[in-house]
């Protein structure tokens, strides 16, 4: 089986995502990309400007920036919390995917590059708490195709490996039905 990688027509870039090893990973990555700047990864207006029709189109291109919002919420039916994680978006195109309701808003894949702030919050968290814990970090995204472009999952478990305060456990519920 031949497995083709994501390689997007466009890059869509914070302006200091270079400040973040991940960062400067993907731009080296995608040097031959084109590099479009943006203010913000949650507003492209370009983006939100577009039919419907160009969501195919849309969702070949790569959103990178820097996740600001680190607000928890409470779940109690999959896990304790959904977190908000290093992707948001897809490159997918499952038409039957909660994800696509929002078309040109956000339905395509944006990469957060400060994931060492998200894991942080998360082991912060746990070691908080009287009780273990799990966290949902795979409820907006699909971090198995993620993880062909940034190795965040691989990352995420190595480096949560090295929490001596083993409280916690991750959840991803595979939102496109692998």
């Amino acid at each position: 089986m031949v497995i083709k990688m994501f390689k997007p027509d466009a890059l869509y870039c914070e302006k200091n995502i270079e400040n973040y090893e991940l960062g400067k990973e993907l731009l080296e990555k995608y040097k031959d990309v084109p590099k479009i700047i943006i203010d913000n990864h949650n507003n492209i207006e370009e983006m939100r400007k577009k039919q419907n029709t160009e969501f195919p189109k849309m969702k070949r291109n790569l959103i990178i920036g820097v996740r600001k919002t680190h607000k928890f919420v409470e779940n109690h039916k999959t896990s304790d919390y959904l977190v908000p994680y290093t992707s948001s978006g897809c490159t997918a195109m499952c038409m039957y995917c909660y994800l696509v309701c929002n078309y040109n808003k956000c339905a395509y894949l944006r990469l957060f590059v400060n994931r060492e702030e998200m894991l942080n919050k998360i082991i912060k968290t746990a070691e908080k708490s009287e009780k273990e814990l799990v966290f949902e970090i795979g409820s907006n995204s699909d971090l198995i195709l993620e993880n062909t472009i940034t190795n965040n999952l691989v990352w995420t478990i190595e480096n949560f490996a090295n929490n001596p305060k083993r409280k916690t456990y991750f959840s991803n519920q595979v939102p496109h039905g692998r």
